[in-house]
């Protein structure tokens, strides 16, 4: 997998928020939460670490963690680059969250668009990735 960076693991966890109706979703969610807790109790077992600086750390030292809302943007991405920043000082931690990207999320971005098996096309099909704006195919 190329390198990890706290964008594509962001992109990832939107897409994975926004499709997590099913239990598929739910999974997901559920093993990012894990390495999350792996890595933010680790941080607050740390006298170094700032329990400010960690989106889902103990600041009340109650040993109840915040829990982590991956539909708050700011704390998400500040998750997602402490995420990105323990995966780089330990491997374990590293091949997991690759595993879970690789699992859930679409690697450096990628876009995989297909139309396959049976399927009949009568109309048009848009695919891609990130579309901004209004899209139209005319009258």
């Amino acid at each position: 997998m190329d390198p990890l960076t706290a964008g594509a693991l962001i992109a990832a966890v939107n897409a994975v928020v926004s499709g997590a109706g099913g239990e598929a979703g739910r999974r997901a969610l559920e093993g990012l939460s894990a390495l999350s807790r792996r890595v933010l109790r680790r941080g607050a077992a740390d006298p170094a670490a700032d329990p400010a600086g960690d989106p889902g750390a103990d600041p009340a030292g109650d040993g109840e963690p915040v829990t982590i809302r991956y539909d708050d943007p700011e704390q998400l991405r500040r998750l997602a680059e402490l995420l990105v920043e323990r995966a780089r000082q330990d491997p374990e931690l590293s091949r997991d969250l690759a595993a879970w990207m690789s699992r859930y999320g679409t690697p450096s971005g990628a876009v995989h668009n297909s139309v396959s098996g049976d399927a009949r096309i009568t109309g048009p099909v848009i695919q891609g990735r990130d579309f901004h704006g209004p899209i139209s195919f005319g009258s």
